[in-house]
């Protein structure tokens, strides 16, 4: 038996690899998947990898984006990574099969662990694999983390076979898998695995005291600490870096107040932006609940863009006021999505099967199995609620005022992937029980089934004949638009108002009518996976299937049908483009091939779009080799990396920006009616983008842009006579908007006691960038009398060092984001470079762990095989 089971896992792991590959068939044809998060990471990282092809050596700071950032986050790469080599080992499979064959994979393991029997571990790795999420997150960029999720099964498994006792293979595989998962690199992902893991933790320790193994419990327990502290310390370098650089950023501590009472963590209303409604969760069982994702396809859109060709005889489209409105209207998008989220790329759905066998598994799972039916449901719930965010606001403000890390990660609603994790797997051991558990009578699984699983057909039946009426069809943002539209008429065409009223209101019913077909076919669609789900089920207890494995297979089979169908909505081959596009997605010239691919692919119509913006950056590039930056004034500053690619800019695209620097974008480039209070208006930019020596601004739009030259940048360092003492964070960076920045510096009062007198108006003393390397700086200096030199370089207190002829002197926080340094009279070079500790103690800790954790595995595989022979031989 046992080697039938092996024989038949190695056939699962060849099927997971097959359906992987045939998910992403375009990769046979030499195409690639684009993903918009990775081609932004790819303008974040060209200087680093243009310096590693340079010098063969590691840069752990960057200058290419906002003003210059560590890149442990951005693709850094650490010596002696053990961990990491067994991750690519595992993952060989081209992008995105190796994620998807991941997640199939490492949840085969799981299931292997808990059932022994390779048909019920094959049944919930589909049912894991198959949830819409993953292929949404893949075809976004998300790919640290899926890749993050791909690896909670397996180390779940590894945690459970500690409490069942299995000490040896346990303690390896927790290990390795804490290993991987950390090695992923997604924190947030990793933190909501410790949230369905605690809860584990209190059922096992309950169950412990109810057997009185109080001492076996805390073996397991012990031993968890052990291999979890071996999975950590593989990972040191890349811990101790994001965990010093996480100080540092919107994630940590800001002294600066003025916009928000919470320095701390992030703010509330960031954390709970994205929060699942709670009607929205009905998402993990009808895809289509909400409507779908934010940007629908015109298929999905009939009543809307039928109703919109009717209206246009009913508006007198020969007024020009009518004429531009309707245009207006008729060419802005609008939403099938309903729900209370800002917007979604689409729905947390896992799957009709999987939610029915959840649902069953409530009532049929007990005896000796109720613990984890317990551990899992109390998951779940806890996982939803979370997911409401503000719209469960006390224990979400709990949460995040009380509870340890929560306030470091934003969107909740991606809380969500806990309950993706436990619902497949109380699914599986759902269907484990009713063929395996013998405590289950034939008559107790009947009703069951007729109970639970005609109350679930009768609830959809319902939703499909009344849910047009049970339901609303719309959100605060249909109001608001059809509200804005209405002030508009009401100021330009007054004696319009009632006709542009009854178009809105007509074109509003078009589309609620569009989300309610959606609703409905996808209800029917559930509805008929559920029936054949039950059907096989009750075809098994009347004995017309005898065999337990076509009814296992066959509703693994209908998952696999169910899943494949929404995740080819989000994840197909739109997604995929020829591989030179997705290798330099920042092409300077339009070829044949990028024509004819625009024509047809609307990622390939994005960078198209972009060859005349990235042709003005690379041949500003070549024209002006010195170090400077630039303000992108045509994309997204902030949220896009495009610039960072060709140049260093002031702008790019990252979720953890360090928080002195996003400070200064908040105060000064947001524009908000907080920062008009205090006085700050457009003009202040100018003075930032001085700071920051940002010598070119890019107006115009992506067709046509314009680069303009600021002559008012004052380089890359300078030198100032004038010191502003201000006492607080507060304080320095409202004088940013005050004080004449080329002459003076801005220094808080606790460096007084450093900072020597004198300072005398000097025309004659220079500073100038002798060398540029994004790690070391070396700047030449005549300095006639003492003088502050200031860098447009980004205060960061970790790693970086400066040397004045050879001798360290202290780096200063100066104009509250930027470096200064004291100089005297006869100083004559300056030397700044970054190297962290971080790294250098990390290096040597890391390469510590690896070889702890071989001799564990040698050790153990010892045992483990001593073991196995003593057994064998009784």
């Amino acid at each position: 038996m046992k080697n039938k089971n092996l024989i038949f896992s190695a056939f699962a792991i060849v099927v997971f690899a097959i359906l992987a590959m045939v998910y992403s068939s375009p990769v046979l044809s030499d195409n690639s998947i684009i993903q918009p998060d990775i081609v932004n990471y790819k303008g974040s990282a060209q200087e680093m990898q243009n310096f590693k092809d340079q010098t063969g050596e590691n840069t752990y700071w960057s200058n290419a984006m906002f003003g210059g950032m560590p890149t442990y986050q951005t693709g850094a790469q650490y010596d002696f990574d053990l961990i990491k080599a067994i991750d690519h080992f595992i993952r060989f499979l081209p992008r995105p099969a190796d994620y998807i064959f991941l997640l199939f994979a490492g949840f085969f393991i799981l299931g292997m662990v808990l059932f022994k029997n390779w048909k019920y571990a094959f049944a919930g790795s589909v049912f894991f694999a198959v949830g819409a999420y993953f292929f949404i997150i893949i075809g976004a960029g998300h790919n640290a983390k899926v890749h993050a999720i791909a690896y909670f099964a397996p180390l779940v498994a590894g945690i459970i076979l500690l409490y069942q006792r299995k000490f040896i293979l346990g303690f390896l595989l927790t290990a390795l898998f804490m290993g991987l998962e950390l090695s992923a690199n997604h924190p947030q992902m990793t933190y909501y695995l410790f949230l369905v893991m605690l809860v584990y933790f209190i059922f096992e320790l309950i169950q412990a005291f109810k057997t009185k193994e109080i001492k076996s419990f805390a073996i397991s327990t012990g031993l968890l600490i052990g291999a979890c502290m071996i999975g950590v310390g593989l990972n040191s370098t890349r811990l101790l870096t994001t965990y010093e650089y996480s100080q540092e950023t919107i994630r940590g501590k800001s002294e600066m107040t003025l916009l928000n009472d919470k320095n701390d963590g992030l703010d509330h209303g960031y954390i709970t932006n994205w929060s699942y409604g709670k009607l929205e969760t009905f998402n993990l069982f009808i895809p289509n609940f909400m409507g779908g994702g934010s940007q629908p396809k015109e298929e999905n859109l009939k009543n809307y863009v039928a109703e919109i060709q009717k209206q246009q005889y009913v508006v007198d489209l020969n007024d020009e006021f009518n004429s531009q409105m309707f245009q207006y209207i008729a060419t802005s998008p609008v939403s099938t999505y309903w729900g209370d989220q800002p917007g979604t790329s689409g729905p947390a759905y896992q799957g009709a099967v999987v939610v029915f066998l959840f649902l069953l598994g409530l009532f049929l799972v007990r005896n000796n199995w109720s613990r984890y039916k317990w551990w899992l449901f109390a998951a779940t719930v806890l996982s939803i609620i979370l997911a409401w965010g503000k719209n469960f606001e006390g224990l979400t403000n709990f949460m995040i005022d009380y509870f340890p890390m929560y306030d470091k990660f934003r969107a909740v609603s991606s809380m969500l992937v806990m309950a993706e994790f436990t619902m497949p797997l109380l699914a599986a051991l759902t269907l484990y029980v009713f063929f395996k558990d013998e405590n289950l009578t034939d008559e107790y699984k009947k009703k069951i089934l007729i109970y639970a699983g005609g109350g679930t057909v009768a609830v959809l039946v319902l939703f499909y004949v009344a849910g047009g009426s049970l339901f609303d069809f719309s959100n605060e943002y249909d109001l608001m638009s059809k509200q804005q539209y209405l002030e508009v008429v009401k100021q330009y065409n007054q004696q319009a108002y009632g006709t542009w009223d009854t178009v809105l209101n007509n074109l509003e019913k078009a589309l609620k009518q569009d989300r309610i077909d959606l609703f409905k076919a996808d209800t029917l669609r559930t509805l008929l996976f559920v029936i054949l789900t039950l059907a096989l089920l009750f075809l098994y207890q009347l004995k017309k299937i005898k065999q337990p494995i076509v009814v296992v297979l066959g509703i693994a089979g209908l998952a696999l049908i169910d899943g494949w169908q929404i995740d080819k909505r989000y994840l197909n081959d739109e997604n995929f483009v020829d591989k030179m596009f997705v290798e330099s997605p920042f092409p300077t010239q339009i070829s044949t091939k990028l024509m004819e691919g625009a024509s047809k692919n609307y990622h390939l119509a994005g960078i198209a779009q972009k060859v005349a913006f990235n042709k003005s950056l690379d041949s500003l590039k070549q024209a002006d080799q010195s170090q400077f930056r630039v303000f992108d004034n045509v994309n997204s500053t902030f949220n896009d990396a495009t610039t960072s690619y060709f140049v260093n800019s002031i702008g790019g695209y990252h979720g953890a920006k360090l928080h002195n620097y996003q400070d200064v974008i908040d105060m000064y480039f947001s524009g908000s009616e907080k920062t008009k209070q205090l006085g700050i208006s457009t003009v202040h930019i100018q003075k930032i983008l001085n700071l920051l020596n940002t010598k070119y601004i890019v107006h115009g739009n992506l067709q046509s842009p314009m680069v303009q030259q600021n002559n008012e940048a004052f380089g890359n360092a300078w030198l100032v006579s004038n010191v502003k003492w201000v006492q607080n964070a507060n304080d320095e960076i409202l004088a940013l908007k005050d004080e004449n920045l080329r002459s003076t510096v801005i220094l808080q009062s606790n460096l007084q006691s450093k900072i020597g007198k004198g300072f005398l108006p000097d025309t004659n003393s220079t500073i100038q960038l002798k060398s540029y390397q994004p790690n070391k700086l070396v700047y030449s200096t005549n300095i006639n009398s003492p003088k502050i030199a200031v860098f447009s370089e980004i205060y960061y207190p970790h790693g970086w060092t400066i040397k004045v002829d050879g001798k360290e002197r202290e780096i200063l926080k100066a104009n509250y984001f930027l470096r200064a340094v004291q100089l005297e009279p006869g100083d004559k070079e300056i030397v700044m470079e970054f190297q962290p500790n971080s790294v250098k103690i990390g290096n040597y800790a890391t390469l510590s762990f690896n070889i702890a954790f071989l001799l564990f595995v040698v050790t153990g595989g010892f045992f483990w095989w001593k073991q196995r022979k003593e057994s064998s031989s009784l």
